[in-house]
């Protein structure tokens, strides 16, 4: 046994050809995987916000207050959570994105209620909302890929190099497939004009015993042209 693979010199082609159609198997799930985790919502770190019609200013460290507007005659507001100022920054003379930290008691849900932002003297309307995952979803995504790849190596080197039940089992495929009398060229050219001339014929006879049964149900009246 060298290297851990056993029997390195039985079998070869059948152990390779059969390692190569794994691997696609493998890379085929590695992609499945990957296309599947880019659907898994990520917990957010935080939230960026839209923001315009701005009144005053924000500040890292502020509190703001995410409110609802009014949803009664009276007007009364509702304050949906508070929630810390990571980041702000002007994007135009009018418009500016807001970064907040994930409030622990709200949700998606609430955050897509909020209409207006408040800290002190200064408040803004949200016009657009955006979660920020934990981590970048491509992390995710490689690091299931990886996995996949991984694991699946792992069994395609066990039950093709090393394992003796599984490689016994490709070794003696190998010698049976040595024993098959392959065709040869000749053979083949052969076989295959002689099915070519056969489901030709066959087409034809068929084509005309239908034109037959044509001619002969007009002739007595059951079709009609």
């Amino acid at each position: 046994m060298a290297f851990g693979i056993y029997k390195p010199e039985q079998g070869y082609w059948v152990r390779v050809l059969s390692a190569v159609s794994a691997g696609i198997l493998v890379l085929a799930g590695a992609a499945w995987a990957y296309s599947q985790a880019g659907a898994v919502n990520l917990p957010p770190k935080g939230y960026v916000l839209e923001l315009k019609s701005i009144n005053g200013d924000f500040k890292v460290g502020d509190t703001v207050d995410l409110i609802r507007a009014a949803d009664d005659a009276e007007g009364t507001e509702t304050i949906i959570v508070t929630a810390g100022v990571l980041g702000y920054e002007s994007t135009t003379a009018t418009t500016a994105r807001l970064e907040i930290d994930a409030p622990k008691v709200t949700g998606d849900l609430l955050i897509a209620d909020t209409e207006r932002v408040r800290t002190g003297d200064s408040n803004a309307q949200v016009h657009a909302r955006l979660a920020l995952p934990i981590f970048p979803i491509i992390y995710l995504q490689a690091g299931l890929s990886a996995a996949v790849m991984l694991l699946g190596s792992i069994g395609v080197y066990f039950f093709i190099a090393s394992h003796r039940g599984s490689v016994g089992f490709l070794i003696n495929t190998d010698g049976e497939m040595r024993k098959v009398n392959w065709s040869t060229r000749k053979e083949i050219i052969g076989s295959t004009q002689v099915v070519i001339v056969t489901a030709v014929l066959t087409a034809a006879l068929l084509f005309g015993i239908d034109m037959g049964f044509q001619i002969f149900f007009r002739a007595i009246g059951v079709l009609q042209t």
